[in-house]
């Protein structure tokens, strides 16, 4: 199984980079196959939307799912993360997505309930659960990481569960009945 991980900010100083190297850690611990994907790795090629930039064009075409990791900038999501979800099209259809938010009070709870919005217009499957980080400052210690990552681990489980279930099925479904606009 293939899910890469993308990281949703370019602003400096970030906090919430540490979760998405949380998440991708916890994939490859789970034996999952995954791609770290941060959208400053992009950005000679503005403006990305609809441009299909390498290798971000591939790592999808080849995932079975996504997650995305984000962090609440002002009630909403950046626009780093926004542009990466533009820039492609077709390579998103009928896979799951899984967000985890992470900023203030709320953890990053209106920037995941946005964002599941924005994925279905690309024909993505958001999932129920999701994973929110809230008071990030408060989270980290002296080198930027979380502070016991493993009290975390419960609580996403049920995240995984259901992003990895979701992965197989869709895995299947595309495969069994390839779909065409027609």
């Amino acid at each position: 199984m293939k899910i890469p991980v993308l990281y949703g900010s370019i602003r400096e100083g970030r906090k919430s980079e540490a979760v998405a190297k949380f998440i991708h850690a916890e994939l490859l611990k789970r034996g999952i196959e995954s791609e770290y994907v941060a959208p400053e790795q992009y950005k000679e090629m503005e403006p990305l939307e609809h441009k299909h930039p390498e290798p971000w064009k591939t790592i999808m075409e080849q995932a079975d799912g996504l997650i995305i990791v984000t962090p609440e900038y002002n009630h909403g999501y950046p626009g780093a993360v926004k542009e990466m979800i533009d820039a492609l099209t077709t390579e998103f259809a009928h896979k799951p997505v899984g967000i985890i938010g992470a900023g203030g009070f709320s953890g990053g709870m209106r920037v995941v309930e946005q964002l599941r919005q924005v994925v279905i217009e690309q024909k993505m499957v958001p999932i129920r659960e999701a994973g929110y980080f809230p008071m990030i400052w408060e989270l980290l210690d002296e080198k930027g990481e979380l502070k016991n990552p493993d009290q975390y681990i419960p609580r996403l489980e049920p995240f995984f569960k259901e992003l990895f279930w979701y992965a197989e099925v869709l895995k299947e479904g595309r495969e069994k009945h390839p779909w065409t606009e027609k």
